[in-house]
């Protein structure tokens, strides 16, 4: 019995949802990326305000997932096939067969400039793949497919080699994973422009996508598919530590100094510094990419640190956070 993810997950997306496009109910809501088995597919998906769900288009997921998808135009639906599920989807009706039966899904197909939008709970209860919504993203992945869902985190180191083979951690040891990039390992901007493996940086927010099979290490290891690179760092080049916080304090203007000892992850990056950290400074949980406040920042905490080149002289030397991601 397949586990309905889409109720909670969709309402949780109210609350990062803009303002700009038209939906179903012709109420403005923000649209969602939606990627399929690791690639991007190139309609959106949308939020219906009026239903509290996520609609996604139903011949590009489906189509994606290996199915054949036709319009009947006695039935005005669209209806969907692949071995032995077959069902259909029209607009305006809660109503969808599937196994000799109709299920009902709380929610109702729409038409939206001639595609027909079905409700995300559709992708998991008829078309039996795992569909999950995670801030501005819908991921989908076909559960005979060899790859894992897609996660995203900070590049919490990089790794390269002297053959030219490059590696990264995505969130750090004790939950992340260590992901290698190679020939076929398709890099991108979350707009779809095309990057190199030279411009994966420390602190960078990513969304990845990698096998289901994966080296059993500490971290775990797994060859990267796809690196959606959502947010970077704003200094040019980026500094950064890793350790366990010795010490942190409020000063009188409102901001924390945080005394961070372990290793440098950068060339010319200090093993021992002090960090401003100011309402400008990013805090997540490496465990699950939740964002932290400074009053989360504790001594004996591992984390990792990244700052921008300007420090001062002093020992140890002191800059601004510009990241911290918290173990």
């Amino acid at each position: 019995m397949k586990t309905i993810r889409t109720g909670m997950m969709t309402l949780a997306t109210l609350a990062v949802l803009g303002t700009n496009v038209v939906s179903a109910t012709s109420e403005p809501v923000k649209e969602l990326s939606v990627r399929v088995n690791g690639q991007q597919i190139e309609q959106p998906a949308i939020f219906d305000k009026g239903q509290q769900t996520v609609l996604v288009p139903l011949r590009d997921v489906a189509e994606s997932l290996g199915f054949q998808v036709t319009w009947n135009a006695e039935r005005k639906a669209a209806e969907v096939s692949k071995g032995a599920i077959s069902s259909y989807a029209k607009a305006g009706e809660d109503r969808y067969p599937f196994a000799k039966m109709y299920k009902t899904l709380g929610a109702k197909p729409q038409l939206l400039n001639g595609s027909t939008y079905v409700p995300l709970a559709f992708v998991d209860e008829i078309l039996r793949a795992e569909a999950t919504v995670a801030d501005d993203a819908v991921t989908v992945v076909d559960e005979e497919s060899d790859v894992a869902p897609a996660r995203t985190g900070t590049i919490t180191t990089i790794n390269k080699s002297e053959d030219g083979k490059m590696s990264f951690l995505l969130n750090g040891y004790e939950t992340g994973i260590l992901l290698h990039v190679n020939k076929d390992t398709k890099i991108t901007t979350a707009d779809g422009k095309a990057l190199q493996p030279q411009d994966l940086k420390l602190g960078m927010e990513v969304e990845v996508t990698h096998p289901k099979m994966m080296a059993l290490s500490m971290p775990p290891q797994a060859g990267a598919i796809s690196v959606v690179v959502k947010s970077s760092l704003e200094t040019p080049e980026v500094l950064g530590t890793a350790g366990k916080i010795v010490s942190i304090r409020k000063d009188q203007e409102g901001s924390f100094k945080m005394l961070v000892e372990g290793q440098k992850l950068t060339e010319n990056a200090p093993e021992k510094i002090v960090l401003v950290v100011n309402e400008n400074t990013k805090i997540v949980s490496a465990k699950d990419n939740k964002e932290l406040k400074p009053g989360d920042l504790k001594a004996d905490r591992k984390v990792f640190a990244f700052y921008g080149p300007k420090l001062t002289r002093s020992l140890p030397p002191i800059g601004v956070a510009e990241k911290i991601v918290v173990e």
